[in-house]
């Protein structure tokens, strides 16, 4: 009797031991570089929140916001793209003053010649390859035609009236843009209300893993495990998109495989000092975990 009694106690004791360590685990930095080193691999690992669901945003809310930023950026290069086409128009109505009132001017060539000077830069700052002026600082290989043309007055003239007739044909005022109506959206946006309506929703709380991949060897510390769960990869039966759930859930609302990011149950542990959680494989529990 007493036999049976203290081999009953050595069995309690055993399954405590072997659940605690099924249930608790140890990383380290230097253990899984070593386990990664000696060729032992793992599946993405997730880093994963604890949510109420109503603190989840509406989709609406979400594209509407999306809309109005999209317009409000559409606007600005409108008008910038507007500003830059007025300013080489009006650039280019100057040139053409310019030269109409050295084409007109009776004073000598050097009394006027800087009409064509301030001219050639305008032309330049617009990329504009056309002769106006030319000396040792601007436009200056273009410098032995400019000698030319100023050496003769009248073929200066027809020159810069040939220029004058194709800035004429090619230069237009630019059209002020059309603009989507910002305020309507802003409106439309007030109207719609930010956070999910949680009546909708199967449960009201739940665990969601988050979106980048955490790398094995900063998860370190001491963990217990919470559960395991599958992932939603795509919404269903009011359940949301990432959300974890149990394989009871799947099972019970008849959920398809093509539903889920994996056919098989991830772990979801809890560091035990940070409470941050994660969702792991089976592989990584048992190949990188610290063994006593």
């Amino acid at each position: 009797m007493k036999t049976i009694f203290i081999w009953s106690i050595l069995i309690f004791f055993t399954v405590c031991n072997t659940y605690a360590q099924e249930n608790h685990y140890e990383f380290n930095r230097l253990n899984t570089r070593k386990q990664t080193l000696k060729g032992q691999s793992t599946s993405e690992i997730y880093g994963v929140f604890y949510v109420k669901m109503e603190g989840l945003v509406n989709p609406e809310y979400t594209k509407l916001k999306s809309e109005l930023e999209k317009v409000k950026a559409d606007s600005i290069s409108k008008t910038t793209d507007y500003s830059k086409a007025l300013d080489k128009f009006n650039d280019i109505s100057t040139i053409k003053s310019k030269v109409v009132a050295f084409n007109s001017s009776s004073k000598p060539f050097r009394n006027k010649v800087a009409l064509l000077k301030e001219a050639q830069i305008l032309a330049s700052k617009h990329h504009i390859k056309d002769l106006f002026y030319s000396d040792n600082y601007i436009n200056k290989h273009m410098k032995a035609g400019f000698l030319l043309l100023s050496l003769n007055p009248e073929d200066m003239k027809v020159h810069l009236s040939k220029i004058l007739l194709k800035l004429d044909n090619n230069i237009k005022v630019p059209e002020k843009p059309a603009y989507e109506s910002i305020v309507a959206l802003r409106k439309k946006l007030s109207n719609t209300k930010k956070n999910k309506d949680i009546k909708n929703l199967k449960n009201n709380k739940g665990y969601t893993i988050q979106n980048s991949i955490v790398p094995p060897e900063e998860i370190t510390g001491n963990f217990m495990v919470v559960g395991k769960y599958f992932v939603l990869s795509t919404p269903t039966n009011r359940l949301l998109k990432d959300q974890l759930i149990s394989k009871k859930t799947v099972l019970n609302l008849r959920i398809a495989k093509k539903k889920l990011y994996t056919n098989e149950e991830r772990v979801l542990i809890q560091n035990k000092r940070t409470k941050e959680m994660y969702l792991v494989d089976h592989s990584f529990l048992n190949s990188f975990s610290v063994k006593s």
